[in-house]
C-alpha cells in the first residue's frame, strides 16, 4: 500500500512538472493566439488567391440583393450555434465571434477542427462558471445532432429534387469518379448516424429533451440557410428553372455532410462546373464564383471575428469562481 501511494505521489509530480513546463505565460497565450490566427488567414487568403479573380469577377452578380442574401445565409450557422451554446453557457453577443471562427476552422481547415477548438476555448473560458452543460457534453452533442439533421436534410433535399423531375440531372451529378468518393463519403456517414440512433443512450451525454431541441433547431437553421441561398442563386439567374437549384441544392448539402474534408464549397464548385451539360453554362460559372465567394467570406468572418473577440469578454462575469456543472470535484493526485 505504501509503494503505491508512494508511486502515485512520485507520478502526481512528474505530472505537474510537465504541465508546468509546458504552461505558457497570458502574453504568450495571446502571442500563440495571433500567430495561429495569422496562419489561418494566410492560409484562407492563399485559398482564394488559386482560384482566378478575373473569372469570378466576370460571372458575379451585379444585384446586391444576391450578397445580402449569401452573408445571411453564412451567418446562419453561427447565429444558431451561439443561440444554443446560450442555453448553457453565459455568453456575451461578442461570443458569436467564437462561433463564426468554429465554422471557418470547421469548413475551410479540417472537418471538426473548429468544435475542437471551441472545447478549448470553453474549457479556458468557462471553467470557472456554473453551467448548464459540460463543454466537452455540450460540444459532442451539438455536433452529433447536427450531423443527424444535416443528414436528414440531405435525403430530403434528394427526394424534392427526384420529385420535381429532376432525374436525370441528379444521375449526372452523382456519376463520375469524384462523385462515387463523396457517395462513399456520404454513405459513411449515414451509417455513423445509424449507429448513433442506435445507441444514442450510450453516446450522448445530454438529456433526450435536450437534444431533441438541438436537432429541430439545427433543422431550422437549415431550412432557413439553404432557402436563402437558394434564393440568392435565383436573384443571380432568373432565367434558370427552380429545379435545377433544388438539385444543386441536393449536391451541395451532400459534399458538407463529409468529415474531414477542408474547403467543401470549393468541392462543390469544381463538382458542380461538371453540369455545365445539363445545366446551362452560366449556372456553372456562378457555382465556381460562389465557391470563391464562400472562402472570401471565411477570410472576412474570421478577421472581424478576431478583431471582436479582442475587444472584450465573450463571457459574462469573466474570472468568477464556480465550479463546472458536470464535471467532477477537482481532485489531487
Amino acid at each position: 500500500m505504501e509503494r503505491r501511494d508512494s508511486f502515485l505521489t512520485s507520478l502526481g509530480a512528474r505530472r505537474k512538472r510537465v504541465v508546468s513546463a509546458f504552461s505558457l505565460t497570458p502574453a504568450g497565450r495571446k502571442l500563440l493566439s495571433i500567430a495561429l490566427s495569422v496562419s489561418i488567414l494566410a492560409y484562407l487568403a492563399h485559398a482564394v488567391s488559386d482560384i482566378g479573380w478575373g473569372e469570378v469577377l466576370d460571372v458575379l452578380p451585379g444585384n446586391p440583393l444576391f450578397y445580402m442574401l449569401v452573408a445571411m445565409s453564412y451567418m446562419a450557422t453561427p447565429v444558431t450555434e451561439y443561440i444554443i451554446f446560450r442555453r448553457w453557457w453565459p455568453l456575451t453577443p461578442r461570443a458569436l465571434a467564437i462561433f463564426s471562427k468554429k465554422r471557418v476552422l470547421n469548413e475551410a481547415v479540417f472537418g471538426y477542427s473548429g468544435d475542437a477548438y471551441l472545447f478549448i476555448w470553453a474549457r479556458e473560458k468557462l471553467g470557472a462558471h456554473e453551467l448548464g452543460a459540460g463543454p466537452l457534453a455540450a460540444v459532442k452533442d451539438v455536433a452529433i445532432t447536427s450531423a443527424l439533421a444535416g443528414n436528414a436534410a440531405t435525403l430530403l433535399m434528394l427526394g424534392l429534387a427526384l420529385a420535381m423531375g429532376g432525374g436525370p440531372a441528379v444521375e449526372q451529378a452523382f456519376t463520375g469518379q469524384a462523385m462515387k468518393s463523396v457517395g462513399l463519403g456520404f454513405a459513411f456517414v449515414i451509417s455513423v448516424s445509424l449507429f448513433i440512433l442506435l445507441f444514442s443512450r450510450k453516446v450522448m451525454s445530454l438529456s433526450a429533451r435536450e437534444n431533441t431541441i438541438l436537432f429541430f433547431l439545427h433543422c431550422a437553421r437549415l431550412l432557413v440557410g439553404s432557402a436563402l441561398l437558394l434564393l440568392a442563386w435565383f436573384v443571380a439567374l432568373p432565367e434558370v428553372a427552380v429545379g435545377t437549384w433544388i438539385v444543386l441544392g441536393a449536391l451541395r448539402m451532400v459534399v458538407t455532410r463529409l468529415p474531414f474534408v477542408p474547403n467543401k464549397e470549393l468541392l462543390f464548385a469544381a463538382i458542380g462546373v461538371t453540369l455545365t451539360g445539363a445545366a446551362a453554362p452560366e449556372v456553372a460559372a456562378l457555382m465556381a464564383a460562389a465557391g470563391a465567394l464562400h472562402m472570401l467570406g471565411h477570410v472576412i468572418s474570421y478577421a472581424g471575428a478576431s478583431f471582436v473577440e479582442s475587444r472584450g469578454d465573450a463571457v459574462y462575469g469573466a474570472g468568477s469562481d464556480v465550479r463546472l456543472s458536470g464535471d467532477p470535484e477537482p481532485r489531487s493526485v
